[in-house]
């Protein structure tokens, strides 16, 4: 049975977990043609609703293959981009933390994701996108000072209009390029970790106290 066929059979949640599956046929067993079929079906028939199972559990695999071994994943990440705008959120964010994990190694493809984590910042549709958006642009931001200067401004936006919980993970990509920031936008980051270091969350507070050790 083909990799689309197991897709198609494999839905919602067992869809996610059939692609981590998949994963680990690319990353223990070097199965690449496995890894190149999901990256295609990651934004197939993008428009079609019925075929969201397919494009998220393709997506979860890629996602998995990169943050382990972005370099496989780094060259064809050019054909991640029409994934960002598919309809169902589950694609969209597994497909940015793909850009963010081969950003260094595919800079240009990774930066031409920055219109679409502008929208989704503006649009916040839920923690899981909201989360994998701020990650992505912390693992842009800490590249080089120019990289965090451009996607500063997006997570200042971002800190303006936080969804439930996302605070951790806006925390955790402020960590990601704060060295790489200029002396306004580190006070500014400094900032919003004093706002959460005595948050009732442990993992806030660890957060925001990692940033603070920062302060030069």
């Amino acid at each position: 049975m083909s990799i689309f066929d197991q897709l198609s059979n494999n839905k919602g949640t067992v869809s996610s977990a059939f692609g981590k599956v998949l994963a680990l046929k690319v990353l223990q067993e070097n199965q690449l043609d496995i890894l190149m079929e999901c990256i295609d079906l990651a934004s197939y028939e993008a428009s079609a609703p019925a075929c969201r199972h397919i494009r998220s559990g393709a997506a979860k695999l890629v996602e998995i293959v990169a943050e382990k071994r972005p370099e496989l994943v780094a060259p064809h990440l050019g054909k991640l981009l029409p994934a960002l705008s598919v309809r169902e959120p589950q694609t969209r964010w597994a497909i940015l933390r793909v850009m963010g994990f081969c950003a260094r190694l595919n800079k240009p493809v990774a930066q031409a994701a920055i219109p679409f984590a502008e929208k989704y910042i503006n649009d916040k549709e839920g923690l899981c996108l909201a989360s994998s958006t701020d990650l992505f642009l912390g693992d842009l931001g800490a590249i080089s000072p120019a990289d965090a200067q451009r996607v500063f401004p997006l997570l200042e936006l971002s800190m303006e209009n936080l969804v439930e919980n996302e605070q951790d993970w806006l925390l955790e990509a402020l960590c990601k390029l704060f060295q790489n920031l200029d002396q306004s936008g580190q006070a500014e980051a400094l900032k919003f970790a004093e706002r959460w270091q005595y948050s009732s969350r442990k993992s806030t507070r660890q957060r925001a106290g990692r940033i603070m050790r920062l302060r030069q």
